[in-house]
């Protein structure tokens, strides 16, 4: 009776106020369970880069084109190439002479050669802002960096390069890596035969020592950020073995050599304090070696690399006497059955109130994803922006009529699109317009139009922002004369102005399509836009468009929920989408609004 009067408390209790606090705190904890198998299982709370306090910068995802699959290239050599983010000079040597990237007017889209490179750039305290406008527009222009923005000076940063080069393991896959200095000059294509044929100086391998290779020069001081080869097998080894660099080790060593491979190099080899030899080291004093800033003293048959070159002129006399040709790092896009080729354009010029800088990536990335879904290319430039105030006297905006010309005769079409605006639909292709425009005027008529052009309703003249010209002597004509309207140089809305003026000329009218009163076609305003609507333009009535744009992006976001399911999001490994399907699937404000901060840099 006891038993059974204690029950009857014990429910009564529970029912009660009580109870509630103990279901609550029961519903509390099944929760926490679920969230903790869920980023147990994704592993999105083992971030290798935040241990260190490094913001890691990688390609992000654009509005409506999340991968569901990853797919791997396979490359025989990861180049990767060490630099500060003031060398931008530095690195335009290295893109023109040791991969033949001269300018990007046909960019490389995709890497699909045998060798897969990048350049990772690390620490911007103190950078001057010219020097950060100058390589904000190199990130757009050219897909090749990967910025490590905050990292300090104490840190290890070769373990930061190696955790990079691990976590690239479910987008490429490699034989090799090498890792390089900024100011050391490679012969790629004689680095790769030598890996082929087995024998590094008087050391034939194995496989099992080519899989586990760390081949550098190590006798010299600081000698390891040259450059280093990597087998597949030695970076997990390299990563985990901390102990390399305890305090209880030679303090004198320590000193000399505070790099974390050669570090493992003298553990192994020279102090040989363990059996754990799995790593096979070569110390290579003939292939390796230092700028002795004289080609005369260099021998050409022997020398794979020289490190520690800083002179531009230095650089191009040793590739002259090496006769180092260029790699093939991707090949070009292909048009077959009559494909157009078609390039979207767009600025990377980063005016000096820094207004477009902060989101300079996210909305690049989200023209450049755009154009590699549908094979197309896609080109940013700065350079024709720089030289108008100085040497034509007139409107950095004008930058934008140099650069159509300086691109349009690579390609079939442009398709021009100002900073400001923004792919919302990716499933629309640019031939699906060409069939509209064909359905609307006729297929005979179109095949003479070579500019098309949007007026907005309500605005009093075409908006110059976006639009489509061809590659014909049409446009040739018009873009000359449009660049002689010098009486709009600095007057009203400039090139735009020109271009509407000059569309009223009989000479110039059946070349054009105006599209008047349009807000769908490809440019919508924002308080305009309709989900399914191609292209949100965000042209600026106001000082900085960017905060509206950022604002903007996160509304069209939200699209995400009803296009893609979470549930195949998770399915993939990158860490935005993660965070994103999560947040939906919890269908929590709180919880999403956490992840949106986090995800916000990749959209």
């Amino acid at each position: 009776m006891t038993r059974y009067l204690n029950e009857i408390v014990f429910l009564r209790l529970f029912r009660g106020t009580l109870g509630k606090h103990i279901q609550r705190f029961i519903v509390l904890c099944l929760i926490l369970l679920f969230f903790n198998y869920v980023l147990i299982t994704l592993n999105i709370n083992q971030d290798p880069y935040l241990q260190y306090g490094v913001i890691f910068k990688d390609e992000g995802q654009s509005i409506n084109t999340f991968n569901n699959s990853i797919t791997s290239e396979s490359h025989k050599l990861l180049v990767v190439i060490v630099s500060h983010v003031t060398e931008i000079r530095t690195r335009k040597l290295i893109r023109e002479f040791m991969f033949g990237i001269k300018n990007n007017l046909r960019p490389c889209m995709e890497q699909n050669g045998n060798i897969y490179y990048k350049f990772l750039v690390k620490i911007y305290q103190g950078v001057n802002y010219k020097i950060l406008k100058e390589f904000k527009a190199e990130v757009m222009e050219y897909d090749d960096i990967i910025e490590f923005p905050n990292i300090t000076f104490n840190v290890d940063w070769q373990k930061i390069v190696l955790t990079w080069i691990q976590s690239l393991e479910n987008e490429i896959s490699y034989d090799y890596v090498a890792i390089i200095d900024s100011h050391s000059v490679v012969d790629l294509n004689k680095l790769r035969q030598i890996i082929d044929s087995s024998v590094i100086n008087t050391y034939t391998l194995t496989p099992k020592q080519k899989f586990y290779l760390v081949w550098g020069r190590f006798d010299i001081q600081t000698a390891d950020d040259m450059f280093i080869i990597l087998g597949r097998g030695s970076i997990d080894i390299l990563l985990n073995f901390d102990y390399f660099i305890m305090p209880n080790r030679n303090k004198t060593l320590i000193e000399l050599f505070p790099n974390r491979i050669s570090m493992a190099y003298y553990y192994f080899e020279v102090e040989n304090l363990t059996d754990e030899r799995k790593l096979f080291f070569i110390n290579d004093q003939i292939g390796m070696i230092e700028w002795t800033n004289s080609v005369k003293t260099i021998p050409i048959e022997e020398t794979i690399g020289v490190g520690h070159v800083y002179l531009e002129i230095d650089v191009k006399d040793l590739i002259a006497h090496l006769s180092i040709s260029k790699s093939t790092i991707c090949h070009p896009i292909k048009h077959e059955n009559g494909k157009l080729s078609i390039a979207l354009v767009t600025s990377s010029f980063i005016y000096d109130d820094m207004c477009m800088y902060p989101i300079a990536d996210n909305i690049t990335d989200n023209k450049r994803r755009y154009a590699k879904k549908h094979g197309y290319s896609f080109v940013a430039r700065s350079e024709e922006y720089t030289q108008q105030r100085f040497f034509k006297k007139r409107k950095d905006v004008w930058g934008k009529i140099d650069a159509i010309e300086k691109v349009l005769p690579h390609y079939d079409w442009v398709f021009w699109m100002d900073m400001d605006a923004v792919i919302a639909n990716h499933d629309i292709t640019i031939e699906q317009l060409f069939e509209n425009f064909e359905k609307m005027v006729g297929k005979e008529k179109f095949n003479e139009i070579s500019f098309v052009i949007a007026r907005p309703r309500d605005d009093s003249m075409v908006s110059a922002g976006v639009f489509l010209i061809k590659n014909s002597e049409w446009s040739r004509k018009f873009l000359r004369e449009t660049q002689k309207q010098r009486k709009y140089y600095n007057y009203g809305l400039r090139e735009q102005l020109a271009m509407a003026v000059l569309m009223r000329r009989e000479e110039y009218k059946n070349g054009a399509l105006y599209l008047n009163e349009d807000d769908r076609t490809f440019n919508t305003y924002p308080d305009r836009y309709i989900p399914g609507d191609f292209v949100v333009h965000w042209a600026p009535d106001y000082k900085c468009p960017a905060e509206n744009v950022l604002d903007g992006i996160k509304k069209l976001k939200k699209s995400i929920r009803g296009s893609d399911s979470p549930l195949k999001i998770l399915k993939s490994n990158r860490f935005k989408e993660k965070l994103l399907a999560i947040a939906i699937l919890s269908n929590s404000k709180s919880v999403f609004h956490r992840n949106e901060q986090r995800a916000s840099q990749y959209i």
